[in-house]
């Protein structure tokens, strides 16, 4: 299982904090003076976890263009990404499509859910002229978009739902965006195909089980 530089760091610095501080409590029962001292390292270890911690991906504001719009589980789903606000387009973009079985129980008060993601896929986003072009070939024996049930009290009412997580880097900085998509059984195709040199690297990327688990977040 692989971790970025930032996500080591942070562990290092959390396991060193741990492994003081609970030097440092043993040591109080002999020898106060250097206990306190060594509670210090590890506050201070703790301190630099904290500031090394993982924080939340920004976000970004693209407007999509599905094609076929909706999506086909029997051909594409695809589309263009077009920058809201006119930004530039962020490097090393990626595109992660989900489809997600949602579970929902009303309660007394409150709505009781289960999510289980049922397929993914992540894929280079191609930059194009002021845009990124995507495109997946979704088995077709997955469930198309379905319209949420009404809830109810005395069992679990099921639909499953498609999301397109859109990541790339902006000064340095990982953001990402999601949106949702509606995708049906058919066979339809993208009428505005990908370039010839995009189609070529059209493939799903490798990652571990890690790089997985960050790239289907929770919606």
């Amino acid at each position: 299982m692989s971790h970025t530089p930032e996500q080591r760091l942070y562990r290092i610095w959390l396991v060193m904090a741990v492994l003081i501080t609970v030097m440092g409590v043993t040591a109080l029962a002999y020898n106060p003076l250097p206990a306190i001292a060594t509670l210090a390292g590890g506050a201070f270890c703790g301190w630099q976890a904290w500031l090394a911690r993982p924080r939340a991906p920004g976000s970004l504001s693209f407007r999509l263009e599905a094609d076929p719009d909706p999506g086909s589980l029997g051909g594409d789903v695809g589309g263009r990404l077009y920058p809201e606000d006119g930004s530039p387009l962020p490097a090393e973009p990626e595109v992660t499509l989900i489809c997600t079985r949602l579970c929902e129980k009303a309660g007394h008060q409150t709505v009781s859910h289960r999510r289980d993601w049922v397929w993914w896929e992540t894929r280079p986003a191609f930059p194009e002229s002021h845009c990124l072009s995507f495109r997946f070939e979704p088995p077709p024996s997955l469930t198309g978009t379905e319209p949420r049930p009404e809830l109810s009290e005395m069992e679990w009412r099921c639909h499953h739902y498609w999301t397109l997580v859109v990541r790339g880097s902006v000064a340095g900085e990982v953001r990402e965006q999601r949106l949702r998509l509606r995708v049906v059984h058919g066979e339809a195709r993208m009428a505005q195909l990908l370039a010839p040199e995009s189609e070529a690297h059209n493939h799903s990327l490798a990652r571990d089980e890690q790089e997985a688990a960050d790239a289907i977040l929770e919606a």
